[in-house]
C-alpha cells in the first residue's frame, strides 16, 4: 500500500515538474516570438539610417536649431521659469546625433559614428558657449534679476539614480518611436523627459560665474542622460534588428554593449554615492529635528523653521532657526546641545537663532 502511494506521489511530482518545464518553455517561446516580431524590414532600416545621417550631420540648420534651443533654455533658467525650459527641450536637436551614435556603434558604421560624435560635440560646445555669454551679459544688465541662483539652475546640478532611470527609459522610447513612423507624436514627450539642453546651459551658467560646483553638477547630469540614452538606444535598436547591417554584427553588438555598459557603471557609481549621502543627510536632519523638539520645553511652543547641519573633518555645525514664545535659558540650550552630541556622536557646535512670537488671546 505504501509502495503504491509512494509511486503515485512520485508520478504527480514528475507530472508537476514536466508542467512547470513546459510553462517556462512557452514563456521563452512567447518572448522570442515577440522579439522577432519587432524586427524591422531592410527598407525601414535604410530609411531610418538616412534620416539619422542627415539629422546628425553638423550643417547650418543643425547649428541654428542648437542656438534657438540653447537661447530659450538659458532664458528659462535665468528667469527661473520651468515652462520656458521645457520649451527648449522640445526643439532640442542633439537627440538625433545621440541616436545616430547608438545606431552607428551598433552597426559598425564608422563614418556615421564620427559624424554623429562631431555633431554632438560641436552642438554641446556651442550651447555651452552661448549660455555662458548670455548668463554673463544678462546679470550685468539693470533688469532686476535677483542675486540668488535660480531654482531651475540648482535642480540641474543634482543627478540621482532616478535621472539615470528616466534617461534610460527615455532613450529606449526615443529609439522605438523613431523606428515606427506612426509613433512620431511621442518624440516631443521623450525630448521633455530626457533633458539634454538644460544641463548644458547650466554648465555655461557655472562658467559665467566661475562656480565649480554648479558646473560639475550639471556636467554629471548631462553625461548621466547622454550615456543612459545611448545604452538604452543600443539595446532597442538591437531588438529592432539593426545589428544585422554590418558584416561583423555579433562582434559589433558585443563591443557596443560592453563599452556602453562600462560607461553606465562608471556613471552609476558616483550617482549611487551621491544618493546615499543625500539619504544619510536627510535622515540625520530628521533625527536632529526630532531630538530638538523632544528636548525643548513645551512651554516655549517651539516651531523649527530651518535646520542646517554642516559637516567637515568630524566637526559638525548645527544651525537651528525656530519661533518661540520666549528666549531659551542657558540650561535649556545646553540640553539641546547635549541631545545633538548624543545623536551625532562627534564634535558638535550649536547655533540657535530664536524668533520671538507674541501670542494674543
Amino acid at each position: 500500500m505504501d509502495a503504491k502511494r509512494s509511486k503515485h506521489i512520485d508520478s504527480n511530482e514528475i507530472g508537476k515538474r514536466s508542467s512547470d518545464k513546459n510553462d517556462r518553455k512557452n514563456i521563452f517561446l512567447s518572448i522570442r516570438h515577440f522579439l522577432r516580431s519587432q524586427r524591422l524590414t531592410d527598407t525601414r532600416k535604410a530609411i531610418i539610417l538616412n534620416d539619422l545621417v542627415d539629422a546628425g550631420s553638423p550643417g547650418i540648420d543643425f547649428f541654428i536649431l542648437v542656438i534657438f534651443s540653447a537661447a530659450i533654455a538659458t532664458f528659462g533658467l535665468l528667469a527661473d521659469n520651468s515652462v520656458v525650459t521645457i520649451g527648449a527641450q522640445l526643439i532640442d536637436p542633439l537627440m538625433s546625433p545621440i541616436l545616430g551614435l547608438a545606431i552607428a556603434s551598433l552597426s559598425g558604421l564608422q563614418r556615421m559614428f564620427r559624424r554623429s560624435l562631431l555633431a554632438a560635440a560641436q552642438g554641446a560646445g556651442l550651447a555651452i558657449a552661448l549660455s555662458t555669454i548670455l548668463s554673463f551679459s544678462i546679470y550685468r544688465i539693470p533688469y532686476g534679476i535677483g542675486a540668488n541662483t535660480p531654482h531651475e539652475v540648482m535642480i540641474r546640478t543634482i543627478a540621482t539614480p532616478l535621472d539615470l532611470g528616466i534617461a534610460f527609459v527615455g532613450g529606449a522610447a526615443a529609439a522605438y518611436a523613431l523606428a515606427h513612423p506612426r509613433l512620431d507624436a511621442a518624440l516631443p514627450g521623450v525630448a521633455i523627459a530626457t533633458a539634454i539642453m538644460p544641463p548644458l546651459c547650466t554648465m555655461g551658467y557655472g562658467i559665467a560665474f566661475a562656480n565649480l560646483s554648479i558646473f560639475l553638477g550639471a556636467t554629471l547630469q548631462f553625461f548621466t542622460n547622454f550615456i543612459a540614452i545611448i545604452f538604452s538606444a543600443i539595446l532597442t535598436f538591437a531588438i529592432l534588428g539593426f545589428r544585422n547591417i554590418g558584416k561583423k554584427n555579433t562582434d559589433d553588438l558585443s563591443r557596443s554593449l560592453l563599452i556602453s555598459s562600462i560607461l553606465m557603471l562608471i556613471i552609476a557609481i558616483p550617482l549611487g554615492v551621491l544618493a546615499w549621502n543625500s539619504f544619510s543627510a536627510a535622515r540625520l536632519n530628521s533625527q536632529a529635528r526630532h531630538a530638538i523638539m523632544e528636548t525643548l520645553p513645551s512651554s516655549t511652543q517651539p516651531e523649527i523653521i530651518n535646520l542646517e547641519i554642516q559637516s567637515e573633518s568630524g566637526n559638525h555645525l548645527v544651525t537651528v532657526t525656530a519661533r518661540m514664545s520666549r528666549v531659551l535659558t542657558k540650561n535649556e540650550l545646553e540640553l539641546v546641545h547635549n541631545a545633538l552630541e548624543d545623536l551625532i556622536g562627534d564634535t558638535v557646535s550649536t547655533q540657535f537663532v530664536t524668533l520671538p512670537i507674541q501670542i494674543l488671546e
